[in-house]
């Protein structure tokens, strides 16, 4: 059974010892209380996922258990949708699309966008570099991006 060990430190089954900063769990576990939470850690070694619900760890995903190949949805039908049209947006043109061209393409308003784009941003979906234009990048892997029909 996966442990707490500290108070920003994990143990899994398998040996490994997740860290991260107090700040990140202290944080994690607040949201929790709204949603389920989780934090990853690991490499090409292995992922680690700490599951968090009811501001407390509930489980830790290892990656050498093989039950637990990909981490849990970290986002909307929605959100996938908009991902995957930045994804395929910028494969075809080589540039990520501006906010009016992800407009037209879901027919609505510039505030619904920008809404979307810093909510993207904020859970980590997404970086853009503030000043620059069409700096949106993906951070989700290809093959998890929502479709656009």
């Amino acid at each position: 059974m996966p442990k707490e060990i500290g108070p920003s430190s994990y143990e899994c089954d398998c040996g490994y010892v997740a860290q991260f900063s107090e700040a990140t769990v202290r944080e994690s576990k607040q949201r929790s209380l709204m949603k389920r939470q989780w934090l990853l850690e690991g490499g090409e070694a292995g992922r680690h996922i700490v599951v968090f619900e009811g501001g407390r760890m509930t489980m830790m995903l290892c990656s050498h258990d093989g039950r637990h190949e990909e981490p849990p949805a970290r986002f909307t039908v929605k959100q996938g949708r908009y991902l995957g049209f930045i994804h395929q947006y910028t494969m075809l043109h080589g540039v990520p699309p501006a906010e009016h061209e992800i407009q037209r393409f879901f027919q609505v308003s510039p505030p619904t966008v920008h809404q979307m784009i810093l909510t993207l941003e904020k859970k980590g979906l997404i970086r853009r570099t503030p000043g620059e234009t069409r700096s949106i990048k993906v951070l989700v892997a290809a093959d998890q991006l929502g479709r656009l029909t």
